[in-house]
């Protein structure tokens, strides 16, 4: 049997936050002699509940992690051998708050913070003038139990809790503060108390987990906390429930066996139909930095009101200075099934550019930050000129996920535009979550951040710089995308998110192309008023009529202020793939400070595209590199890179 016991430590909490501190260790202690091996605190534990109202100065009771808190916690933690989950009120090295969970393992290390994602603003639960609100969930490994910590509010959203159960949470922990408004009857909508513990106990059933809310007692204000901490089972059945209005340890053994023993003879998970599930997904979430107009908190000073066109800001040509490239390392076997040769890939994209420019590259955790490590210096490579960024990510294709870049000249500023991904047009619903990327990257870039509020992915637009962007009807008049927008609606919003002032519809993309007709397999800028055309030779292939399409289209156009434009023919590298053709494309290069990276697939025509490329970029060395199993992702360079533009 997999047991393991539980302790919640339920108290009332005055002002004083030292008190707060030592009789939450003094309860600490109880609950280990009482044999617990994972305690849990309550909610916001050292302070009293001071949301309740709307403009207090809170900072005093802000603290840091590390900080005093943990502090004292890891040396108990270390010293009995047990996990200790403290809920605290934080504010990180930036100066950002937040409603946040220290999880302290078993040997005294604090692990990755949690912060409380779904932030309330209700009379007397004020929150959202105080806390950010996080943009991930996590699970812990510890030395008892895989378990998670949601927070409060977040109980009442099913979908926080099946995330963490799908992730292998055996044990949710709620930590919570919640009561009765002083002076109020019941509430017309019902028994508020039965539905928080009900809500939870659900969570417990569809999920097949253990649950532990944990609560405070006592008067703080106009809120009356009713306490009841319990502990329900894998089906919801509750095991222990403490007093609604004393101070308690609650110390529960539980046994984990039983949730296998749910999961498996209901068969909720094993029936699941994730493929219906997309509408699930509000694509127009707000990012971190949004907040609701009549409710500013603490980061909205982070979101632009305007639009870039109107604020003096622009997308940059490719070809212009970058201060840094941004990339995402692959693990995805199912999209790669020749993983080590497509990290040797990337190595070598990395190799090329990072003297150049900086290399920032999400990594999932630190395995896989360890083996990039190890396979960089192998290369030669110094680690320490990269930026390892450690992000919860889906796939690797960061221009289509990842914010858009503009500047503004005039004020020397860098600021982001953060379009909706919808995993092009919904066709992949378990990469969806990577929309909120350019968000959890501005956590630590804190740019100015604008949300036009339409789904657009980066590969699908080329700028050049001046006023003119490319495009295809394909792709951006695709039902799948804005169904509710028009040509001249979609126009109207590229000219105002990318600072131009002329579109160049083409047509269709190439086949193969699961992204609808992304244009940067199609054409690409290469100077003001100079575009790199892919372009089928061979009348017999399935891709030469559209190109040839694209190819006239573009002869016949004129960029902003009414130039024609010089279009090159760019071969293409015919036939890449196994039984079905995948979308290889010279075309997909990326413009790096000091080289051009130019994708190769072992073909005839590989020398002469890079030719082409060097004559047309002269002021550049272009590096190819082999992208021969990485298109088995379905895409190549410029679809796993973003280039960050530099300032002055």
């Amino acid at each position: 049997m997999n047991k393991v016991t539980i302790g919640l430590i339920q108290t009332s909490v005055s002002e004083n936050t030292n008190h707060n501190l030592q009789r939450a260790v003094a309860k600490a202690k109880e609950a280990i002699a009482k044999g617990a091996q994972i305690i849990c605190l309550q909610e916001l534990y050292r302070t009293i509940y001071f949301p309740q109202a709307e403009d207090v100065d809170a900072a005093c009771f802000a603290e840091t992690i590390p900080g005093e808190s943990t502090d004292a916690f890891a040396v108990i933690a270390k010293k009995y051998g047990v996990v200790i989950i403290v809920p605290l009120f934080e504010k990180d090295e930036k100066g950002s708050y937040f409603n946040s969970v220290a999880v302290i393992d078993a040997d005294g290390r604090v692990l990755p913070t949690y912060h409380k994602v779904h932030i309330p603003h209700d009379p007397l639960f004020y929150e959202k003038n105080y806390f950010q609100d996080g943009l991930d969930f996590k699970v812990y490994d510890t030395r008892y139990a895989r378990l998670s910590v949601l927070i409060c509010y977040d109980q009442w959203f099913p979908e926080a809790a099946r995330i963490v159960a799908l992730k292998g949470a055996d044990i949710i922990f709620y930590p919570t503060a919640i009561g009765w408004i002083k002076g109020e009857g019941m509430p017309p909508e019902g028994d508020w108390h039965d539905a928080w513990e009900t809500v939870q106990r659900g969570h417990a059933i569809a999920n097949g987990v253990h649950v532990a809310a944990v609560n405070r007692v006592g008067q703080e204000g106009d809120l009356i906390f009713w306490g009841s901490s319990f502990v329900c089972d894998s089906f919801g059945q509750v095991i222990k429930r403490a007093s609604d209005k004393e101070e308690e340890v609650l110390v529960v053994e539980v046994d984990l066996d039983k949730n296998s023993e749910v999961q498996e003879g209901w068969g909720f998970f094993r029936n699941r139909r994730p493929e219906t599930y997309g509408s699930l997904v509000d694509a127009k979430r707000p990012c971190r930095f949004q907040a609701a107009p009549d409710q500013p908190n603490l980061a909205s000073r982070l979101c632009l009101r305007g639009t870039p066109l109107r604020l003096g800001y622009h997308m940059p040509a490719e070809w212009e200075r970058h201060d840094a490239i941004w990339l995402s390392w692959p693990y995805d076997r199912d999209s790669f099934p020749e993983i080590d040769r497509v990290e040797k890939a990337y190595v070598s994209l990395i190799k090329a550019i990072h003297n150049s420019e900086t290399v920032n590259l999400l990594v999932t955790n630190e395995t896989m930050k360890t083996r990039v490590v190890d396979l960089l210096n192998k290369a030669g490579i110094n680690p320490q000129l990269l930026r390892l960024h450690q992000i919860d990510y889906a796939d690797v294709w960061f221009r289509d996920y990842g914010p858009t870049f503009v500047v503004n000249r005039a004020s020397n500023k860098l600021a982001m535009v953060a379009w909706i991904f919808n995993a092009w047009g919904e066709k992949y619903t378990s990469l969806m979550k990577d929309s909120g990327i350019p968000c959890l990257i501005n956590e630590e870039l804190k740019l100015e951040c604008f949300q036009p509020g339409i789904v657009l992915e980066g590969g699908s637009i080329d700028v050049n710089g001046k006023g003119t962007v490319l495009t295809t009807e394909q792709c951006l008049l695709n039902r799948n995308r804005n169904p509710q927008l028009s040509r001249a609606e979609i126009e109207s919003y590229l000219h105002e998110y990318l600072g131009t002032n002329k579109v160049i519809w083409l047509k269709e993309g190439i086949v193969g192309d699961d992204t609808d007709g992304h244009v940067d397999d199609v054409a690409r800028f290469v100077g003001p008023n100079t575009v790199l055309c892919a372009y089928e030779e061979d009348v017999a292939d399935e891709n030469y009529g559209v190109l040839k399409e694209n190819y006239e289209i573009l002869c016949a156009s004129l960029d902003q202020d009414g130039n024609e434009l010089r279009v090159i023919k760019l071969p293409m590298p015919g036939f890449v793939g196994d039984d079905e053709r995948l979308p290889a494309s010279y075309t997909n290069f990326y413009i790096g400070n000091d080289v051009v990276l130019v994708p190769t697939f072992g073909h005839k025509n590989d020398l002469k595209a890079t030719r082409i490329i060097q004559a047309a970029i002269p002021d550049r060395r272009v590096v190819a590199i082999n992208c021969r199993e990485l298109v088995y992702g379905l895409g190549t360079l410029h679809c796993i890179s973003q280039q960050q533009p530099a300032l002055r």
